[in-house]
């Protein structure tokens, strides 16, 4: 069971750095909440020539892809009790496939905006195991470390962005979820391995400007 949130005042939200690493990503889920369907949405191509090749029971997982673009049609157009039921469906009746691990992010992430971690948790988890779509990964493992920061395990949160890290082949990525690491890592108090978190990163070629930005801002923290 989640502890109850403590209750912030405004002078320590200001004085703990990883808070504002929060919002933000949790800004950013909010901001791009149309955008992870619309992905999902784009790669059922991908999902369907790849799967359907490889996957014994085509046929089964042919009707799987059918049902979660179904789903998310109804994700994009915000009718959120059809997609939750249609994405439960497959998540039950095309266990094992693709289109069921797939179904599994957009349940967590409806079930993170609602609140209710325990199921969050437990699909998230079993995508990030299980899933091959590296666009969905680091929004997975932000969600999960948001839901192990709140539950004051900053150090189980570390763990799960470096999971992500390891496991993502996308630059873009990897850079913004070290970042999210070092901020996990000023928050902890571990400052010299955030720093050379930051280095890393603004050490990186062609590094996109919104990241160098981010990067400079949590080095200020750390001489502030």
């Amino acid at each position: 069971m989640l502890k109850p949130k403590k209750k912030i005042t405004q002078k320590e939200i200001q004085r703990d750095p990883f808070l504002e690493s929060v919002d933000s990503a949790q800004a950013h889920l909010e901001h791009n909440k149309k955008l992870y369907s619309r992905i999902g949405i784009g790669i059922l191509a991908i999902v369907v020539g790849f799967t359907v090749l490889t996957n014994k029971n085509k046929e089964h997982t042919s009707k799987g892809v059918t049902s979660l673009s179904k789903a998310l049609v109804a994700l994009d157009q915000e009718d959120l009790t059809n997609a939750k039921f249609q994405l439960e469906t497959v998540v039950n009746d095309y266990s094992g496939t693709n289109p069921a691990i797939e179904s599994g992010f957009f349940l967590g992430k409806i079930y993170f905006d609602e609140g209710d971690f325990n199921q969050a948790s437990s699909h998230l988890n079993n995508f990030i195991s299980l899933g091959k779509n590296k666009m969905l990964l680091a929004a997975s493992a932000r969600m999960l470390a948001d839901i192990e920061v709140q539950n004051g395990n900053i150090d189980e949160a570390i763990r799960i962005i470096r999971i992500a890290i390891k496991k993502t082949s996308l630059a873009n990525q990897k850079n913004s979820l070290i970042l999210d690491e070092a901020a996990l890592l000023i928050s902890n108090g571990n400052v010299d391995n955030a720093r050379q978190k930051i280095q890393m990163v603004l050490e990186v070629e062609n590094l996109p400007s919104s990241q160098k930005q981010d990067a400079e801002i949590l080095l200020g923290r750390l001489t502030s």
